[in-house]
């Protein structure tokens, strides 16, 4: 909880640099654990910092691509690389890709729910599967 708290922070330290703040619940279908995850732009890219209670802690860095804007909810699709440190295993590197749903609930506020696929390396392959979010992303 602690490594969740810290990212938090992190994330929040890079709102000098950032017009937005993404902070959600996560859910790994693999582990069938929950988690935190804190978020925010930084120049065009996605910087995101996952911690999954009694798994792993996951940092990942890419580019969501909005495709198309449905009433109010804007859909986008996006593709990372992550770094995974797992608790009493080996740790490595990945690739994420996702789809994203935003929708606006103020002009401050909207309301974000995504899933994505992890693949890592052979070493840390336990950890291959989905998993799904929903939070809040509040713009500055």
């Amino acid at each position: 909880m602690k490594k969740a708290i810290i990212a938090s922070m992190l994330a929040m330290t890079a709102t000098a640099f950032a017009g937005d703040v993404t902070v959600s619940s996560v859910h790994d279908f693999t582990t069938h654990s929950y988690g935190l995850r804190a978020g925010t732009s930084v120049a065009g890219l996605t910087v995101t910092a996952t911690h999954i209670d009694n798994a792993y802690n996951r940092y990942a860095v890419g580019k969501d691509f909005e495709l198309v804007k449905v009433g109010p909810v804007a859909l986008s699709a996006g593709a990372a690389v992550g770094y995974q440190d797992t608790y009493g295993s080996d740790n490595g590197y990945g690739l994420v890709v996702g789809a994203k749903a935003t929708m606006p609930i103020t002009k401050a506020i909207d309301l974000v729910a995504s899933t994505e696929r992890f693949t890592g390396q052979d070493r840390i392959a336990n950890s291959n599967g989905a998993t799904g979010t929903l939070g809040i992303k509040v713009k500055f």
